[in-house]
């Protein structure tokens, strides 16, 4: 990790140039989602101590223009906010910082182990006394929700008056402008907590709910990894998802039903399994309705839990061993291509498949359980089969142009911080994502052709970034997309060959030869 003074230098380098701003920090730390032994993120270590104001923003600034979030959380749930609040920065950087994080989906209802939200922290932190008005208007005005409380039970008005900081004259300030947003208060002039009413899908700016750390032990958390993937211990930079918000409603009412399972249906590559990521990140976030803080969704493979079951009885051991273990820890349950339960584990003569046992578990339990399958097996196996009534179909369909230009726009971002490599001219970032969009259409798919967009498009833009990643580039060309669209094959030849030309109208620029060298032998390598 780099000591305060290397963190001065590089903070001493920034200028107003974004992609040189983060070359740098790249360079001085190895990677863009570097994390320390506390867990903080980039953004949490240039804030750590107090720095040089200017630059610090200048830095913070180009980190959140190319995707980092500002939601990332060090140890003990802190985001970089509460840190730069306890390192004593000036209210100005702090409403510049926040200011900017708002820009790309800030939690302003963000809270640490403690439940201290970010007003908290900053009433908390001593440095920010008479100014703290300011920080609260501005978080008010984007959807803070000023009547939670800390771990202690103490709203914001107790918690000025239990620092003994405050004068008399700034409490009473304070309290009238509480007073104004929430006028109900009891006579003892202490406000009464009122309860927020938690909308079924909050917007991430929005949020209502305050962030909870799944209560299980370490040795429960080992248990379960024995049998899937722990969703909520997935490093989510950023969002898994972009206008999903009907079917993620709908997931949650249905997870809210006592006799209903999720059951999320669609075509290869629409994106079901990242509704189910975008439920777990939320989870994570706390932007989910009270009956959902905390919990644990677990993936479960079929194929996982019948291998290695060389004899009879092995199977039914395994599964009433999870079933069990998901019940007792209240866990839910997800099933990636759910159809594939029947007839695995099963034994000749027997009725005692893994759909066969799940059934017998729903009945029986409050087991919650997410699968996602294709429209096509939704009728071979579930039509008529007894699961259906015990399940909920959610349909999801290919995104609209503009979600869709949204989510590919969103993950080349996502690129730029996994790879560090991004555009050096930003400008013809917007002309690629509209030539990626317009070229994936259905009506140049080639036919019968099982794949959809976004994950089409997503393709594109990961063969791109891995060209790039090949030829050693410092920067992502219109040339790298064009190699991405010459090895994709799911689109018509005649369509590829437009895109090109559109392509290569963009960007004339001569590629390194070692890049022409390593272009001939992939070249070999299609042949």
């Amino acid at each position: 990790m780099l000591n305060k003074n290397n963190i001065r230098v590089l903070l001493s380098k920034m200028t107003e140039d974004v992609n040189s701003n983060v070359k740098k920090i790249k360079s001085a730390f190895g990677s863009l989602d570097y994390t320390d032994d506390d867990n903080q993120s980039i953004l949490h270590i240039l804030v750590d101590d107090k720095y040089d104001e200017a630059k610090c923003f200048l830095a913070i600034k180009s980190l959140l223009q190319i995707g980092l979030s500002p939601n990332l959380e060090a140890d003990y749930n802190y985001n970089f906010i509460q840190t730069a609040l306890y390192s004593g920065y000036s209210e100005e950087f702090i409403l510049n910082i926040i200011n900017e994080s708002l820009k790309y989906n800030l939690n302003v209802n963000h809270v640490d182990s403690d439940k201290d939200t970010i007003m908290h922290t900053a009433i908390y932190s001593d440095d920010y006394l008479g100014e703290i008005e300011r920080i609260y208007d501005l978080l008010c005005s984007n959807g803070y929700d000023c009547t939670k409380v800390c771990s202690e039970g103490r709203n914001l008005l107790e918690a000025m008056i239990f620092q003994k900081q405050y004068s008399k004259e700034q409490i009473e300030s304070f309290k009238k402008k509480f007073e104004e947003r929430y006028p109900k208060v009891q006579k003892d002039n202490k406000p009464k907590e009122i309860k927020p009413v938690v909308n079924t899908v909050p917007v991430r700016q929005e949020v209502s709910v305050a962030a909870v750390t799944p209560t299980l032990s370490d040795k429960d958390i080992s248990e379960l990894e024995k049998y899937g993937k722990v969703l909520n211990k997935k490093n989510y930079i950023v969002a898994p998802t972009i206008g999903r918000e009907k079917e993620l409603k709908n997931l949650m009412i249905t997870l809210a039903q006592d006799k209903k399972r999720p059951l999320i249906v669609g075509e290869s590559g629409v994106g079901k399994t990242a509704i189910v990521d975008e439920l777990a990140y939320r989870i994570k976030t706390g932007q989910v309705p009270n009956f959902l803080q905390g919990k644990i969704i677990l993936e479960v493979n079929p194929s996982d839990i019948v291998a290695g079951c060389q004899y009879v009885g092995m199977f039914e051991d395994n599964m009433t061993k999870l079933m069990k273990l998901c019940e007792k820890l209240d866990i839910i349950v997800f099933i990636d291509e759910i159809h594939t339960i029947y007839g695995i584990g099963s034994t000749k003569g027997k009725d005692n498949d893994m759909a066969s046992m799940l059934k017998h578990y729903i009945d029986r339990s409050n087991l919650k359980v997410i699968g996602t399958t294709t429209e096509k097996e939704y009728q071979e196996f579930f039509s008529d089969d007894a699961l259906k009534r015990r399940f909920e179909k959610i349909t999801v369909k290919e995104p609209t142009e503009d979600i869709l230009y949204q989510i590919v726009d969103k993950v080349i971002g996502d690129y730029y911080v996994k790879s560090g490599i991004y555009f050096e001219n930003e400008n013809i970032r917007t002309q690629i994502v509209n030539i990626i969009l317009s070229s994936t259409e259905k009506s140049h798919r080639v036919y019968n052709d099982m794949v959809n967009n976004p994950d089409l498009a997503i393709s594109i833009v990961d063969k791109a970034f891995a060209f790039a990643k090949v030829y050693d580039s410092e920067f992502i060309t219109s040339e790298h997309f064009i190699e991405g669209f010459e090895y994709c094959d799911r689109i018509y030849e005649s369509t590829r060959e437009q895109a090109i030309a559109k392509l290569r109208s963009l960007d004339t620029s001569i590629s390194k030869p070692v890049q022409r060298v390593l272009k001939m032998n992939f070249n070999r390598f299609k042949k």
